[in-house]
């Protein structure tokens, strides 16, 4: 009997395997992406400007900037997207360090910038070639600009040019450019350096100074 059933069961499971359904499974795999927003801005030259005048002449004609380098800022920037560059001083006036109450104007600092990124995402202009800012926009003869005081977005020293389609984003060498700074020169620009000579101007001895903030934003 015991016999008969186990041939029987046998029997059945043969005859359902014969009429199961194909068996299917599926598994899922998630995939994220995430862009996390580069901005670095690095000033690899010239952090550090000193104007020293010790000879008559340099109070009459100013220390102009020679070409030579030792008066130069080269700044670079990483960006994973477009971008604006903020400039200016962090005061009104250069201050005294051995006396605080002693000033120098500020527009005794001028400067010029040259963009030597391989970035084409701007149109060349005066000051800047390959990008544009309110600094230079309408400056003529390429004189330098004097120095302003830093107020966020309305001191913009480089932007993208609305009109051009590449972006301004990229690495280090992509993006890329030098301050040329000068000072007590005369030169006018969009905004004039100090239409006096120190020596006109009369500041006490002293050593002056300033902070410029240079701020990188995305746009």
């Amino acid at each position: 009997m015991k016999k008969t059933i186990l041939a029987s069961a046998v029997a059945l499971i043969i005859a359902g395997s014969a009429f199961a359904q194909p068996v299917s499974d599926r598994a899922v795999i998630p995939i994220g992406v995430t862009l996390q927003q580069i901005l670095r801005i690095h000033v690899i030259n010239g952090g550090n400007i000193e104007f020293v005048f010790n000879d008559i002449d340099d109070y009459v004609t100013g220390i102009s900037n020679g070409g030579t380098g030792f008066y130069d800022s080269q700044v670079v920037i990483a960006s994973s997207t477009d971008w604006d560059l903020h400039f200016g001083a962090e005061d009104a006036t250069l201050l005294g360090t051995d006396n605080p109450l002693n000033t120098l104007a500020i527009t005794n600092i001028g400067f010029t910038a040259v963009w030597t990124g391989t970035n084409t995402c701007c149109t060349a202009v005066t000051q800047v070639s390959g990008i544009t800012g309110n600094y230079d926009t309408a400056t003529t003869g390429g004189a330098a600009c004097g120095l302003k005081v830093f107020t966020g977005a309305a001191t913009d020293l480089l932007y993208q040019d609305a009109g051009i389609a590449a972006g301004s984003g990229g690495d280090v060498l992509d993006n890329a450019f030098t301050i040329n700074w000068e000072c007590g020169t005369l030169a006018a620009g969009t905004t004039p350096m100090a239409a006096t000579t120190l020596l006109a101007q009369r500041p006490a001895p002293d050593r002056y100074v300033t902070n410029v903030f240079i701020d990188l934003v995305s746009n």
